[in-house]
């Protein structure tokens, strides 16, 4: 979805893309400034000098003082040429860098790091005083290269980051280019005219409209938006364009040379089956076209009416019926429907639900249960402690394994509650509501709130608030209560903070299974069900957003992934190239993040930190001497990819201590381990993978035998 200059540009893995629309997002309050309303740009790209050359005409709102200057901020290697206003040039000042105050009554410090790229310019009026409306005239030109930057933080979950470039490979300009003036308010049309090279094409938001191709090849092409943006794109390269009529919205791929046509036309028919699933859910698409366009670096950007794919990216067989439909979602919420920064990202968890939750909703209740389960397992093991947890009010885009757990995971489950708690048609009335009342308008969790109770007819603002307004979920336990010859009472107890919440309870009778919906009241709520019932189980679907127990839930890697800090333990079977490589990924794996190296003779213990086990080694055939208490036959698996040549990675759980997480990786050779580095981290949810050389063969969940929100009723507590 569209970040805007402020927004922080965001890679995904797996299914994750761009991060909340931010908007002002480094300010509590604005000063006053000058509104752009439309942009008229002419903008020619020479890829050979990472040049950019661009004539601007800005449509302004009435100035705030006829006698004030204009400040803007402009990307800090972009020269300006020539401001003009009614045909008078225009005294410009140039700033190496900016004043915030200049922006923002009270700016937001820790976020201005997203502004590096800018510098502020300064335009004095003409000789008596500014025309009313004004209208400006600026060119300027230079060189636009950020180079491409790996994930800042350990076991980086996500792809290379830029502000903006011009290669010779492709070129990427956002809002965070600021590659067009940007004066602090917004949002804004524009109407782009691109010039790029011979075989080149170009794209950005809103309508394809002229093309035309000059003596030397270069080719023109008009994009016109007349829609209000947060910023505007512009993206070029070598493409072969495609094209499909879809009623009244254009399907467009542009992709390189190399791309097969028929995965091209794959695209374009997902285009097609995703546009009319969420036409019939929400409401009519927003645009009149929506392209996807391939990248050559890695990326999972979705902008207004397109997305930027990366090469690699587009070619993972399971993206088209993934991640891709999530990328179209963001049509409707975030680019569609904009997201109000001040009061929380709601719109990146609510896409996750209504995509990838759904798509595997749609396989059938186990791959749901899954799914929502992960989400819970991603809270207890990257936020519940350490101090990582927030409201989600708070929440405004991905930066960390913390963030998107509370930010993606617990917002999708509490639109998972909402949709349980008001129904099906309910539900869906009220995003139609939202979508309907606030299309191209910033909505905030109010704005959420407000459409659920209209479609209801009911208040339902402290019931959300609850989810909304601060940290933590419900932390659930269960015991027997009393028994009186035909009743029988359990207790479900719940730990503060208390959560108003309905909770499933499922019961066993008669070789028959029976479920009741228990609202929660206060610390402790007695449920009756039948004497003569077998068993009972609180939520064992993972219905409800919770804090799990440990032993709920098999060990998986989000443990020591999610750990604060990390014992690396080289094992000392290790061959000596295995072990060289080992090193070199736990030097690469310390970057901003508490680590201790030892090898295993000097491992005196776990000290509270997560432990990975690199390479064999006795404390790794003692890990898989100690788990036969879990089903999935570790020390088989083990023995197998060992006589197969394959690399195994097998979680476990400290025995003393079940919070801490131990982790053994066990490559087949040195070349695999730079590989595995990169990889481990969109894996989180799994107790076991198997790699066949760089390819993830197999992976799964140890079956744990027991849990502690199920009562035995027969004599044994399992």
């Amino acid at each position: 979805m569209q970040t805007g200059p402020m927004g922080r540009s965001v890679t995904w893995a797996s299914a994750a893309l761009l991060a909340a629309a931010l908007h002002p997002a480094a300010a509590h309050g604005k000063a006053q400034t000058w509104e752009i309303l439309r942009h008229e740009i002419e903008a020619s790209i020479d890829p050979a000098r990472a040049w950019l050359d661009v004539s601007d005409v800005l449509e302004m709102a009435p100035a705030p003082d006829p006698s004030a200057a204009l400040r803007i901020l402009l990307h800090r290697d972009l020269a300006v040429a020539s401001a003009r206003a009614g045909g008078a040039a225009l005294d410009v000042a140039e700033d190496p860098g900016f004043q915030p105050r200049h922006f923002w009554d009270r700016p937001d410090y820790e976020r201005l790091g997203d502004y590096g790229m800018a510098r502020e310019i300064t335009i004095q009026p003409p000789a008596g005083g500014w025309p009313d409306p004004p209208r400006i005239v600026l060119s300027y030109a230079g060189a636009v290269y950020d180079s491409l930057r790996p994930p800042e933080v350990a076991y980086g979950r996500g792809f290379e980051t830029t502000a903006g470039l011009i290669d010779e490979r492709g070129a990427y300009l956002a809002g965070s280019t600021f590659w067009i003036p940007w004066s602090g308010e917004g949002p804004f049309r524009y109407e782009l005219a691109a010039t790029v090279p011979a075989g080149w094409e170009s794209m950005s938001q809103g309508t394809r409209g002229a093309r035309s191709v000059d003596e030397e090849g270069r080719v023109r092409a008009t994009w016109v938006v007349d829609d209000p943006m947060h910023e505007a794109y512009l993206i070029a390269g070598p493409y072969v364009v495609r094209e499909k009529a879809l009623d009244d919205v254009v399907a467009y791929t542009f992709t390189y040379a190399d791309t097969p046509e028929d995965l091209c036309m794959t695209y374009l028919d997902a285009t097609g089956r995703y546009l009319e699933r969420y036409e019939k859910m929400i409401g009519p698409y927003p645009f009149d076209k929506f392209a996807m366009v391939e990248n050559w670096w890695q990326t999972g950007f979705g902008m207004p009416s397109f997305t930027l794919l990366g090469d690699r990216v587009i070619r993972l067989p399971f993206i088209v019926d993934t991640s891709y439909g999530h990328e179209i979602l963001h049509n409707w919420w975030g680019n569609g429907v904009f997201v109000d920064g001040a009061s929380g990202n709601w719109c990146e968890g609510l896409t996750t639900y209504l995509a990838d939750y759904s798509y595997k909703a749609e396989e059938g209740d186990a791959a749901a249960r899954e799914y929502r389960l992960a989400q819970l397992q991603g809270y207890l093991d990257y936020a519940s402690a350490g101090g990582k947890d927030f409201a989600l009010r708070d929440f405004t885009e991905r930066e960390s394994a913390s963030t998107q757990a509370v930010g993606y995971g617990k917002t999708m489950m509490v639109f998972h509650m909402a949709r349980r708690l008001l129904g099906e048609d309910l539900f869906l009335q009220g995003l139609r509501r939202l979508y309907g009342e606030r299309l191209f308008q910033e909505a905030g969790w109010d704005d959420v709130v407000a459409s659920f109770e209209a479609a209801s007819g009911r208040p339902l603002g402290p019931w959300f608030e609850q989810w909304i307004g601060r940290p933590g979920a419900p932390f659930l336990s269960v015991a027997r209560a009393e028994r009186e010859r035909d009743r029988l009472w359990i207790e479900v107890h719940q730990e503060e903070p208390l959560f108003d919440v309905a909770v499933p309870v499922i019961y066993e009778l008669d070789g028959e299974v029976f479920g009741l919906e228990v609202p929660l009241a206060g610390a402790v709520t007695k449920v009756e069900i039948p004497a003569g019932a077998a068993s009972v189980v609180v939520d064992p679907d993972f219905e409800v957003f919770r804090r799990l127990h440990r032993g709920e839930v098999p060990p998986a890697l989000s443990q020591v992934l999610g750990a604060d800090s990390t014992v690396v333990v080289i094992g000392s079977r290790s061959a000596p190239p295995v072990a060289e490589a080992l090193r070199k990924l736990a030097a690469d794996w310390s970057r901003n993040h508490d680590q201790i190296l030892v090898e295993e003779a000097d491992f005196k213990g776990t000290a509270g930190r997560g432990v990975w086990l690199l390479g064999e080694g006795s404390l790794v055939d003692s890990l898989f001497e100690g788990s036969r208490s879990f089903g999935g036959a570790p020390e088989d698996l083990r023995e197998q990819c060992s006589e197969s040549g394959r690399t195994l990675v097998a979680c476990f759980r400290d025995r003393a201590r079940p919070e801490i997480g131990w982790t053994a990786v066990l490559p087949a050779e040195p070349g695999v381990v730079e590989a595995l580095g990169r990889k481990l981290p969109h894996y989180g949810r799994y107790s076991f993978l198997v790699f066949d050389r760089e390819d993830n063969v197999d992976k799964g969940n140890w079956v744990m035998k027991s849990s502690p929100l199920r009562l035995d009723l027969t004599g044994e507590e399992g």
